[in-house]
């Protein structure tokens, strides 16, 4: 029998899983264990039902969650792994990691990867321009008028979905996201979107043009690329473009908020690894994703393979920390205090198009009532509903 892994393209992504496979393959010499790449787009919006039929091992965000529990299309894990991903085994995990994927009492996804939206800059164009690392939008902003007088710029991704990514995380920041439960969207809270919204128009304004088609791989690329981007304040982050072989390497830092704590409220990432309920080899398949887990939580492998381990082990781990430049460090503090998104079973699709309307907004310049009237029409109420109570 053979298990069929679906992971993103990216080596952040597909070399941790490579490695996880030679060493599976090497302990279990019988063993038929391949992975199958597809585009960052297609893994934040792809239908997970689909996939699930096609695949043994379904690598995913915990925005699904309701939808795989809704469906049926994916196995709980808390019982056949009950030592890994049990309810006292959070802190094997960074931040809230592994409760993201617990959903009706059920846990969905074995954390492989931990991420969240952190800051990122190059430290020779810091340096040339005489700046600091921003702990506040208030210092963002500062930051950014100093580069624009140098001629850099900051950076910020837009396309869907990453500028309402970076909203929601604003939101978080203030103490008043969006809320919901686990069948619906609840509330929009009009005051903080209006700030939330505004701070993302503010750096929109010290961003290149361009930065209105990128992801968060395109801003990471860029910014390695050319010599005109000093820094972002919030962006999925990715540790491989602190190593060694990258033409500049990036530095970390945490998410830089509106208010105080500046660091918390970051929007959650990560991925994490799915048994679908079609698995030919179920057991082979969950001893393959208990293999995975352990290559961070007990060896600490993750990281020297360009991953970056959703195991606290690795988190604490120095040696990890210096191979990607202080990624670990510069983002600790925002993985430990981030915010999850909703994980209803209609939640994907309202991030869908809520992406594609706060791109379009931010681009045409759109006031926060236009924008936030929008979110509210896509969620399906109206705008008092979405007004804080």
């Amino acid at each position: 029998m053979s298990v069929r892994i679906l992971n993103w393209s990216n080596r952040r992504a597909l070399a941790p899983i490579a490695e996880a496979i030679r060493s599976f393959t090497e302990r279990y010499p019988g063993a038929d264990v391949a992975q199958v790449e597809r585009p960052l787009s297609d893994f934040e919006h792809q239908g997970i039902e689909g996939v699930a039929a096609q695949y043994d091992i379904v690598i995913f965000d915990h925005p699904f969650c309701g939808r795989i529990a809704a469906s049926g299309c994916f196995e709980p894990l808390e019982a056949p792994l009950a030592d890994l991903l049990g309810d006292d085994r959070a802190n094997l995990y960074i931040g809230p990691s592994l409760a993201t994927y617990r959903y009706r009492e059920h846990v969905w996804g074995a954390p492989i990867d931990g991420a969240t939206q952190n800051a990122a800059y190059r430290p020779d164009l810091l340096e040339r321009i005489g700046g600091r690392v921003p702990e506040s939008h208030a210092n963002v902003l500062q930051l950014g008028r100093l580069a624009r007088g140098s001629g850099l710029w900051l950076g910020t991704a837009l396309q869907t979905p990453h500028a309402f990514m970076s909203i929601l995380s604003y939101m978080a920041n203030i103490g008043q996201p969006v809320r919901a439960d686990d069948d619906a969207l609840l509330e929009i809270p009009e005051a903080s979107f209006a700030r939330a919204y505004q701070a993302m128009d503010e750096l929109i304004r010290l961003c290149p043009p361009e930065a209105h088609g990128w992801n968060s791989i395109d801003l990471h690329e860029q910014m390695i690329a050319r010599d005109d981007i000093v820094y972002t304040p919030a962006v999925y982050g990715y540790a491989t473009y602190g190593e060694a072989d990258m033409r500049r390497r990036l530095g970390f830092a945490p998410f830089a908020g509106l208010d105080a704590p500046y660091h918390a409220g970051s929007t959650i990432g990560g991925t994490a690894l799915g048994l679908s309920a079609s698995a030919s080899d179920k057991d082979m398949a969950l001893a393959f994703i208990r293999h995975a887990l352990e290559l961070g939580i007990v060896h600490r492998r993750i990281g020297h393979h360009h991953g970056q381990a959703a195991a606290r082990a690795e988190w604490d781990d120095p040696e990890i920390d210096r191979i990607f430049n202080g990624f670990q460090s510069g983002s600790y503090s925002s993985m430990e205090t981030a915010w999850t998104r909703p994980r209803y079973p209609g939640y994907p699709e309202f991030q869908r198009k809520a992406g594609e309307a706060m791109a379009s907004c931010l681009s045409a310049g759109a006031d926060a009532a236009k924008a936030h009237g929008m979110l509210c029409d896509i969620a399906g109420f109206g705008v008092r509903a979405g007004a804080a109570r």
